[in-house]
């Protein structure tokens, strides 16, 4: 019980937000901070009693999704999927500045009206092209694609190994 206690502890349970104007409230969940408190009740029976209940309420939140668990795996693959999309500043996920790129291949690529080139990414992720360099290589599909974080929140994409080119992400 103690292990599984210990663990569920160990786990990051992160409240769901109401609204996404609100700053993060950087305490601890209610239902996070009853199963920790459970620790200090001296009397075993007691502290056992203590544990079932906040247990049994923060899974019944997490049933319910008022609460939400995840692991720093979920976490990197959750932003990893959300690269390069604008988001509140809610610190929900993190900084985003230990993801600094991505790397991923092509499934197809596309002039648009004006020029520029349109991406999807073997995730599913639509890229555009935002400035007017030139992509000497025709790109292709199952091309390696490298997306970098550049300055003043701007992306660079670069396709088959070419120098990148500004790019924006439109899903």
């Amino acid at each position: 019980m103690m292990s599984t206690i210990t663990g569920l502890v160990g786990i990051a349970a992160v409240a769901v937000a109401t609204t996404a104007a609100k700053p993060r409230n950087t305490e601890r969940a209610t239902l996070l901070t009853a199963v920790t408190q459970c620790r200090a009740v001296m009397d075993p029976s007691a502290r056992l009693a203590c544990f079932d209940r906040s247990v049994a309420a923060l899974d019944a939140a997490e049933a319910d999704k008022t609460v939400i668990v995840i692991d720093q795996q979920q976490m990197h693959e959750t932003r990893r999927s959300l690269f390069g999309i604008s988001l509140p500043n809610t610190d929900l996920l993190g900084n985003g500045k230990d993801l600094p790129q991505i790397e991923t291949t092509l499934t197809s690529a596309s002039v648009n009206d004006t020029g520029q080139w349109s991406f999807v990414l073997a995730d599913g992720a639509r890229w555009t092209q935002t400035d007017d360099y030139v992509i000497a290589r025709r790109p292709r599909a199952n091309d390696k694609v490298i997306i970098k974080r550049a300055a003043l929140g701007s992306f660079r994409l670069s396709v088959g190994g070419q120098p990148g080119v500004k790019a924006k992400r439109q899903n």
